[in-house]
This record gives structure tokens, C-alpha cells and sequence, in this order.
């Protein structure tokens, strides 16, 4: 289906309507596609996932926010939503947005999207995580598989309700992402009961070219755990030659950082089309 038809479509169906009649919608402008929630105007950068020899696999997909005329953190507009109904509705929208600006790239084909939920849509939405967003990727000609999706473990004390949702996500074709693992908690036995597919380190395990020794000592032990449960790591947070280096030392599969791309409106070349392992 043409972008123009599926954006039509979108919106036709109004599942970014409010209970109050108001709707979120999208619009093709540009060569883009934009969405407007709450009176913000919102639109994608993605940012290149590389393999340790540096080439790109796949994008993660980062939100652009307008308002009143100028740039707003992303974040400024998720604090915006303020009841739960509103948070569902804006993360759905969001998720849509990226995946067809991701349709309007010329360099993606067989590279994965990874794209961020927000930790509150998992307290939200009790049960089917996935299950519109689904239909979505369809429209779209996307497949679960193509897709990452990434969840923060926000240190709340029980695991069991982000580990559902990680479940049923995992069910539906969807590869899961733990991001910042190691910021609240970098216990084995929670990342064992939450089971993701990808684990991103936290700024403080792999996003330093020099850490504390405690800090170097515990990330070095960490990682090779995390891959011998058959989970990739992440080494995140990477701007400098030495931090690089430091991220492949401690045996980081997949990189990340600006200096391996910074978020940019178009995607880089992925090195070659293929289904992307679940595990090294």
C-alpha cells in the first residue's frame, strides 16, 4: 500500500482517538511523515546499530518534538500525557510514526527498527502486548521479526509484570531489548527471570572509557554471564575512540554511540541484507 494510502488509513481508523472525540493524527509532508498529539508536532531520527567491525545492522528509531515553534526534549511530551488511556494512545502513535518514516528509507531494506516503549504502557496495558502494534507493522509490510522492540527494567521490586509483557511480546515475533541494564539493577538472577534478547549496558558499565576499578570489575564479570544465557550485549553511550575500545573489550556484540552515528532523518546503508541472529 502506498505511504499516502496507509497514512489515510491510519487515520481513517482514528485508533489515536481519544475518549473525549479529540484525535492524534498523521501527515505526509515533505518526503516525511509527522504526527501531531496535544498540540506538539512529532517526527523520527534514527541512529545506526553497528556490529563490533562497524557495519550498521539496523536503526533505533528517536522521537523529534515541536511546540510553540521550537524543539522540546522528547520527553517533555510523554510527561504531557497524563493519564494512562493518553500514554497508550501516544506511544502507539509514535511506534507508527518510525515505522513508516522507516518505510520511507531507502537504505533499511533487511536492517532491524528498534523502537522504544515506554516503561508505563507495560503497568497500562495488562495483557496482548503487541497485538496492535502488530497489525500496524502489517500495513506497514513489516514483520516482528525486523523489529526490536526496547523495554527499561525501572527498578520496580517485582519483575513479574515486565516479564509477562516481554513474553507476550517475545510470542508475537518481537526481539526484546533490557535498555540501561545495570542503572537500577545488574542482578543475573532478575535478568534471568525478565529473559530479553538483547541486553543495552548502562552508561555506567560500557559508556566510560576508564570506570571505577568496582565499576570495571563488575562489568567484566557481567558480560560474559549476560552472553552465556544466550542474550547479545549492548555497549551504548560510545563517543570517543577509547570508550570503543573499552565496549569491545568487555565483549559488547552490538555498538552504539555518536561515534558510530548520531540520529539523523535519514537511515545510513546496512551492510547487507539478512535476518539478523537473535544470539552470537
Amino acid at each position: 500500500m502506498p505511504l499516502t494510502e496507509l497514512v489515510h488509513y491510519f487515520n481513517k481508523r482514528s485508533q489515536f482517538a481519544g475518549a473525549g472525540g479529540e484525535e492524534d493524527s498523521l501527515a505526509f509532508d515533505g518526503g516525511r511523515v509527522h504526527a501531531h498529539f496535544a498540540g506538539y508536532v512529532l517526527g523520527s531520527l534514527f541512529q545506526p546499530l553497528a556490529e563490533r567491525d562497524g557495519r550498521v545492522l539496523g536503526h533505533e528509531a528517536h522521537l523529534q518534538a515541536w511546540g510553540d515553534g521550537r524543539a522540546l526534549p522528547a520527553q517533555a511530551v510523554f510527561l504531557d500525557a497524563r493519564t494512562d488511556e493518553e500514554l497508550v494512545r501516544l506511544d502507539r502513535l509514535v511506534r507508527t510514526l518510525h515505522a513508516l518514516n522507516f518505510l520511507l528509507q531507502r537504505e533499511q531494506a533487511g536492517g532491524i527498527l528498534s523502537l522504544n516503549v515506554h516503561p508505563r504502557l507495560v503497568r497500562a496495558v495488562p495483557d496482548r502486548h503487541g497485538h496492535v502494534f502488530e497489525s500496524v507493522l502489517s500495513r506497514c509490510g513489516l514483520t516482528p521479526d525486523r523489529v526490536v522492540l526496547e523495554l527499561a527494567d525501572d527498578g520496580l521490586s517485582d519483575p513479574a509484570p515486565l516479564a509477562a509483557a516481554i513474553a507476550e511480546y517475545q510470542e508475537r515475533g518481537y526481539r526484546i531489548a533490557l535498555d540501561n541494564f545495570g542503572r537500577h539493577s545488574s542482578e543475573l538472577g532478575r535478568l534471568e527471570a525478565l529473559a530479553p534478547d538483547i541486553v543495552k549496558l548502562d552508561r555506567s558499565l560500557s559508556g566510560r572509557a576508564r570506570p571505577p576499578a568496582l565499576t570495571a570489575r563488575v562489568a567484566a564479570a557481567l558480560v560474559p554471564e549476560i552472553r552465556r544465557r544466550g542474550m547479545l550485549v549492548v555497549g551504548q553511550h560510545i563517543e570517543n575512540a577509547e570508550q570503543l575500545q573499552h565496549a569491545k573489550e568487555l565483549g559488547a556484540d552490538w555498538l552504539q554511540g555518536f561515534l558510530i552515528g548520531r540520529p539523523a532523518l535519514d537511515c545510513r546503508p546496512v551492510a547487507r541484507p539478512r535476518r539478523v541472529p537473535v544470539a552470537a
